[in-house]
């Protein structure tokens, strides 16, 4: 995992539409998608599992309704570090992985191209479990605190919103669309969205 920019994010995403858009008076630098793209596009979306036990799994799942090989972006638009807080563990963890900006300034958490769909520990490298491993560990955090964010795979403009504690998955495809239902329903998360 690496830390990215504002710039480094649109420069790595800006050929699917994406770019950052900062909203200084609200604290949010926002990843946000051209609105032509944006605009063929439908949600689905309900809360995160009710058993916090679940969140990692759920995490997993969400993960793989990407793409399988692309490349990630875990963009975090707005956090809180009020007490208590998952703050200082989020920003640990980011500082042990070598990071050494705050969130302001690298909001962006990539992770390289890998086979995100395979499950098989025989078949994946120690490595590539770590990799995928950190990845769950920062979007459960993110569920768990109901922070704002967007997971994005490179190549496809399909995307998942954290908003408020909430999940949305977005597609303009219908099967893509009833793949993120199958997983909220799998996972019994509730669907009267706050």
């Amino acid at each position: 995992m690496r830390c990215l920019t504002s710039q480094e994010a649109t420069d790595l995403l800006g050929r699917e539409g994406f770019s950052v858009r900062s909203n200084t008076p609200m604290g949010r630098t926002a990843l946000v998608l051209d609105p032509t793209i944006a605009s063929s596009q439908t949600r689905v979306g309900g809360r995160p599992p009710p058993n916090v036990r679940h969140l990692p799994h759920f995490a997993e799942a969400m993960n793989r309704w990407h793409s399988s090989n692309g490349a990630r972006l875990l963009w975090v638009d707005h956090w809180s570090n009020d007490f208590p807080s998952m703050h200082a563990t989020f920003v640990s963890l980011r500082a042990g992985l070598g990071e050494t900006r705050s969130l302001s300034d690298a909001p962006g958490h990539y992770f390289g191209s890998q086979p995100y769909h395979e499950r098989d520990q025989s078949v994946i490298s120690a490595e590539q479990a770590r990799t995928i491993g950190i990845l769950i560990g920062l979007m459960s955090m993110i569920m768990i605190e109901g922070w704002d964010g967007w997971l994005v795979a490179q190549g496809s403009t399909d995307r998942i919103e954290f908003w408020e504690g909430n999940i949305f998955f977005y597609s303009s495809e219908a099967l893509r669309l009833s793949s993120a239902n199958t997983l909220l329903d799998d996972f019994g998360c509730p669907r009267n969205l706050e």
